[in-house]
């Protein structure tokens, strides 16, 4: 079958899905919305209201009356943000009241929790007292059926309700709603008069709780409050229409059969089905829709400018060195077709690179672990080498690889049986065979099995009584330290008895990190032919041509190795693939080249010598290694070795690794100092959003040495601490900075107060990027909102932002603010260019 839509299908049709109800108006006009809400003119005000309702607003209350009054009993109000789809909501609560012979009189309200303490101020400001509002979370949780009954609107949070319907898993699917009004929470057992889910599109993945807990809910009007109700996928469509029980498509075998399964096959025909089942219950209006020729909003302008940056050197050093290391590991997945497979190691990656941007503490800061900090972005047998490393020290990690190798060779090229070490692939405890997955090592370099290792520390010592083979005096020590071992709560090895600390995973290692790969060992072989080949020339130019007949022994082929080591590679270097750091003004020990293929990084493969030494590519073919080592010209699409390879001195790694008080500042923070130098004496209030809470500690430490006065809101905080810090803000006279995290930011905060922004980072999801700035930009601004968006020059940063001029499908793909499951819609191509590798046009990236 052909592909109807391209790779990037399901994104499309969302899009032509959201461009089809962008201005999914109610067709009265003015004059009748009025008349339908029993409004005279516009300067009338409904009964209970504290505020005048705008045009565009009538229309929307009027549509609301009339969809309650319908069979629906309820809809989707998708007004985009600042058009006041809270304020529409109250003045339908009050056109629209309970009356007496209803059981329960009572709205339930669900937000997120950031939102609690605001649509409480709402309700209560916008009405003048006509209803009781009540905060149903955390300690003021409401406790019995006659406490919610005696309030007219209880608002709780999406975690609250999640609480009250959980269902054990035992339930069988047809006893969860008999179950529920037996044992679940308040919440579960009341039928409400009302329900509305603000910040709808968090019910949208049906597998949810918050989306399962609220189609549980028992009301009789349902309502959702989105300004994006469609996201990504026509499936998102579901969530809702369960929740407000719309039939026939509250019934996932239905729609899944006629609009989600359909969208693979005729996405035509799943758009215009998905549009005739929201046409009758959304209404959705933008600020760019009109009303009698005029703009629904007549807004302060917005201004967003993109301030590009140039890194320090020292900040430029830090970042090319882990990007290249980065490249080597993307490159390595590409081409070995295992880039879906490790999405959420590819996450991890780029989310590294973005920190790096902000400032290098917020990568470096997570190193701690390892001898070299660029193990941060390496894979988990170099990161447990490296750790391993640190604590056992660089001889004991190379002696155990030797012996690995040593046990592969013989293996896998010799094969003699009586020469493989048995002890290593078995375990001297069980005597099973284990994996390189359950294998572990113990610090004195024996091997068990990860089962034995919790047997052995949770079960009593079992000992022969013999301590030692020595003298009196030699066997006296071993069982003092043994008796002492036993009180610190250590246990024996198995097969050497030495006494060790196993409930400390710190040293115990997992063999897996010490087994060499297949192009090591190819690798391995291959310098032993060379070395080989090298003394036999030598000993050819040396020593005359002996007449004495060849022995049996030298009909041996050159690949079997000899019984002595001395002419091979040293096997420690070979394998320290982590370089050490250069000191000071070191020259650089290795080499990076990279090729159209893939990023190889030279490593010195010859042992300590005043000779030149030769490098070798690890990753390279035999044809390659041959010609640079023999001093060859490269293939072509090799590139000169980079100068800075060996990467930033440990001082400057030192420099970045700061935190505290003394940190050095970032080119990020030197520019907002800037910005907020330049505004101080327009008196403006400043909102900075970071999507990390580790970069605003950053920035208030900063802030702490500079004496600027700010204030903080992130998801960290409670709802007291949350409002109290918005209440401050408001006031003014108070702080004039507002340091947000992004997402919190971006749900429904009101924060007219503040018409600058700083934006530290850049979001994958522009639309969450957009929201947290029109939480300045919305009804009540009265200032001109000016936005800065931060971006560092030849970074990652920037070609995300080219990734998105050209990808239509980027700004959902999930890539550093949730699930990594749709990474394949990038193509490999979009990848390459993302890590800088390749070539740099952005004109050559997929459109597909």
């Amino acid at each position: 079958m052909t592909d109807v839509g391209g790779p990037d299908q399901e994104q499309r049709l969302a899009d032509f899905v959201t461009k089809s109800i962008e201005d999914t108006s109610s067709t009265v006009s003015v004059k009748e919305a009025m008349k339908k809400i029993g409004l005279k003119d516009k300067h009338d005000i409904i009964p209970g209201l504290e505020v005048r309702l705008l045009s565009h607003q009538c229309i929307g209350v009027a549509w609301m009356l009339q969809k309650e009054r319908c069979p629906d009993k309820g809809g989707i109000m998708a007004d985009d943000m600042g058009l006041g789809k809270t304020v529409q909501m109250i003045a339908t609560m009050a056109l629209n009241p309970p009356q007496t012979e209803d059981e329960c009189q009572t709205t339930l309200i669900v937000v997120p929790a950031a939102l609690l303490q605001q649509w409480k101020e709402e309700i209560e400001t916008k009405t003048n007292g006509l209803f009781t509002v009540h905060i149903h979370h955390s300690k003021d949780k409401l406790k019995a059926f006659s406490q919610v009954k005696s309030k007219d609107v209880v608002i709780t949070s999406y975690q609250t309700l999640c609480q009250d319907f959980a269902i054990p898993r035992s339930v069988e699917p047809e006893d969860e709603l008999e179950w529920l009004q037996k044992n679940g929470g308040i919440l579960s057992k009341i039928k409400f008069y009302r329900v509305v889910a603000d910040e709808a599109q968090f019910i949208r993945n049906r597998a949810t709780r918050a989306s399962v807990s609220l189609s549980y809910i028992r009301s009789t009007y349902r309502w959702m409050l989105t300004g994006t109700p469609v996201t990504n996928t026509l499936a998102d469509i579901y969530g809702l229409l369960r929740f407000g029980r719309f039939r026939p498509w509250n019934d996932w075998a239905a729609f899944n059969e006629h609009v989600a399964k359909v969208q693979f096959e005729d996405a035509p025909l799943a758009g215009s089905r998905a549009q005739a089942i929201l046409k009758p219950i959304l209404l959705r209006r933008t600020k760019n829709s009109t009303l009698d020729g005029e703009p629904l909003l007549q807004l302060p302008v917005k201004d967003i400018q993109i301030v590009n940056l140039q890194f320090t050197q020292a900040e430029q050093d830090i970042y090319d060195y882990f990007e290249g290391k980065t490249k080597l590991r993307v490159n390595k997945f590409i081409n070995e077709n295992t880039l879906v497979k490790n999405h959420a190691f590819v996450l991890v990656l780029i989310l590294r690179l973005r920190q790096l941007c902000c400032h290098p503490y917020l990568t470096l800061s997570l190193t701690n672990g390892f001898e070299d900090p660029g193990m941060l972005v390496a894979g988990e047998a170099e990161r447990e080498r490296s750790r391993a490393k640190k604590i056992m020290g660089a001889e004991w990690v190379n002696e155990l690889r030797e012996r690995f190798m040593k046990r592969e060779i013989n293996q896998n090229i010799m094969a003699f049986a009586d020469e493989v070490e048995e002890g290593d692939s078995t375990c001297p405890n069980c005597q099973d065979l284990f994996t390189k997955e359950t294998g572990r090592i113990l610090v004195c370099g024996h091997t068990i099995c990860f089962d034995c290792t919790l047997e052995l520390m949770n079960s009593p010592i079992v000992h022969d009584g013999v301590f030692g083979t020595g003298n009196e005096k030699e066997n006296l020590a071993v069982e003092k330290e043994y008796e002492l071992g036993v009180a610190r709560g250590w246990r024996p090895c198995p097969t050497c008895k030495q006494m060790m600390d196993m409930k400390s995973n710190d040293k115990v290692f997992k063999t897996a990190a010490f087994e060499p790969t297949d192009e090591e060992i190819q690798e391995f072989k291959h310098n032993r032919r060379v070395a080989a080949r090298s003394k036999a020339f030598k000993n050819k130019v040396k020593m005359p041509r002996s007449p004495t007949p060849a022995s049996p022994a030298s009909s041996i082929p050159d690949e079997l190795p000899s019984d002595s080591d001395d002419d091979l590679p040293d096997i420690a270097h070979m394998h320290d693939s982590p370089r050490k750091l250069k000191k000071g003004k070191a020259k650089a020990k290795s080499k990076v080249i990279s090729s159209e293929d893939e990023d190889v990084e030279m490593i010195d493969m010859t042992p300590s010598s005043r000779a030149k030494k030769r490098k070798i590519a690890l990753d390279s073919s035999d044809e390659e290694i041959d010609s640079i080592s023999h001093g060859k010209k490269p293939r072509s699409g090799v590139k000169n070795p980079s100068k800075n390879s060996d990467g930033p001195s440990e001082a400057s790694f030192a420099t970045w690794s700061r935190g505290d008080d003394d940190m050095e500042p970032s080119t990020k923070m030197l520019q907002m100092f800037e910005l907020l130098k330049q505004w101080e004496a327009k008196g403006d209030k400043t909102i900075i959003y970071s999507q990390w809470t580790s970069m605003l500690d950053l920035i208030e430490r900063m802030f702490s040495r500079h004496g600027i006065r700010n204030l903080r809101f992130d998801g960290k905080m409670d709802r007291t601490q949350r409002d109290a810090t918005l209440a401050t803000f408001k006031q003014p006279g108070g702080p004039k900075v507002l340091l947000i995290s992004t997402k919190c930011g971006s749900v429904g905060l009101n924060l007219v107060v503040a018409n600058r922004i700083i934006n530290m980072d850049l979001s994958w999801n522009y639309a969450a990027e957009s929201q947290a700035y029109d939480r300045c930009h919305r009804i009540g601004q009265e200032k001109p909102v000016f936005v800065k968006r931060l971006v560092v020059q030849n970074t990652i940063e920037e070609r995300m932002l080219r990734l998105q001029d050209v990808k239509t499908g980027l700004a959902d793909a999930a890539l550093g603010e949730g699930s990594g499951g749709k990474l394949h819609k990038l193509s490999v191509k979009d990848i390459r260019y993302l890590f800088n590798i390749g070539p740099r046009d952005s004109n050559t990236l997929s459109e597909d």
